[in-house]
């Protein structure tokens, strides 16, 4: 059977479903872990705030764009993830394209950092990278949009791959990526600096962008 509680931890992931209540969340949160919720589609349509009854328990909501909008009764990402914020102490809203916008609570900070534009083979599991990535960052203490950045960074590095969860970057794949980008002409300083932050994170030497991995079979079919 499901355990009523995780292993205790800094931090745990849920998905909320609206309408039902998963005792473990409640649990954790007790244990001292921050969790952290996505959500699906309401295939009911009523995109009732209340429904989400495990929300009270996490630190974090991260819903994208549309679904913001449908359970915040507003027609702009941006003022979603602000009605959010009242309920939860760190809102974030995923924007697609755009990138990502964050608003917390508890010091009223609001952040907003566009996204990497790459080409997409594989967008299975971008929105679980978003999440882990945002998640590190958090528990490292990171400023609001760094922790957007890397979270949006993950996520992007992610979809360059197939596999889903395997197609996650980590640190060999993430110091690559950096220094590929800083030492390329033309690059926007802005940018650049926006992710300057990695730089005391990653090692001084890293394997040359783009990486490559065996490609993932499960699933394929001829």
């Amino acid at each position: 059977p499901f355990p009523q509680c995780p292993p205790r931890a800094r931090a745990a992931v849920a998905s909320l479903v609206p309408g039902r209540s998963e005792p473990w969340v409640a649990s954790a949160a007790r244990s001292g872990a921050m969790v952290f919720a996505d959500v699906g589609w309401d295939e009911t349509g009523r995109w009732d705030l209340a429904g989400l009854t495990d929300l009270a328990h996490c630190q974090a909501f991260l819903p994208n764009a549309q679904e913001a909008m449908r359970y915040t009764r507003t027609d702009c990402p941006r003022a979603a993830a602000h009605a959010l914020a009242e309920h939860v102490p760190l809102a974030v809203v995923t924007l697609g394209a755009e990138g990502a916008y964050a608003v917390d609570s508890a010091t009223g900070t609001a952040a907003e950092v566009p996204a990497i534009a790459v080409e997409a083979l594989d967008p299975t599991g971008a929105g679980d990278v978003f999440v882990a990535g945002f998640v590190t960052g958090t528990l490292a203490n990171w400023p609001l949009a760094d922790r957007l950045a890397f979270a949006g960074l993950t996520a992007a590095l992610s979809v360059q791959e197939f596999g889903g969860s395997l197609s996650a970057p980590g640190w060999a794949e993430i110091a690559a990526w950096w220094q590929q980008v800083r030492t390329c002409a033309g690059q926007d300083p802005a940018a650049l600096q926006r992710y300057a932050f990695l730089q005391d994170l990653l090692p001084a030497t890293a394997r040359h962008w783009p990486l490559r991995r065996a490609v993932p079979t499960i699933g394929f079919r001829p």
